[in-house]
């Protein structure tokens, strides 16, 4: 998902739940457990769980962006 824009990283009907999430994180600073389908960059779809997304503030309170980890299930 590196070098490419995270608004693509959801396909079109998903981005509007993406945008749900990004929201939350802006209003809560984090949000924790969310699950989805996430594109990369050479158009292969993958599952994403237990992800925690997070706001990226520095020292002086500035917000930089979103930060996020997540598991990739076990098949």
């Amino acid at each position: 998902m590196i070098g490419m824009p995270s608004r693509l990283s959801a396909e079109a009907p998903d981005r509007a739940e993406r945008d749900r999430l990004l929201a939350a994180v802006a209003r809560d600073g984090y949000v924790a457990g969310y699950s989805g389908i996430r594109i990369a960059k050479s158009g292969r779809r993958f599952p994403i769980v237990d992800v925690v997304v997070w706001q990226l503030i520095d020292e002086a309170g500035v917000t930089h962006g979103q930060a996020a980890t997540y598991r990739l299930p076990k098949d």
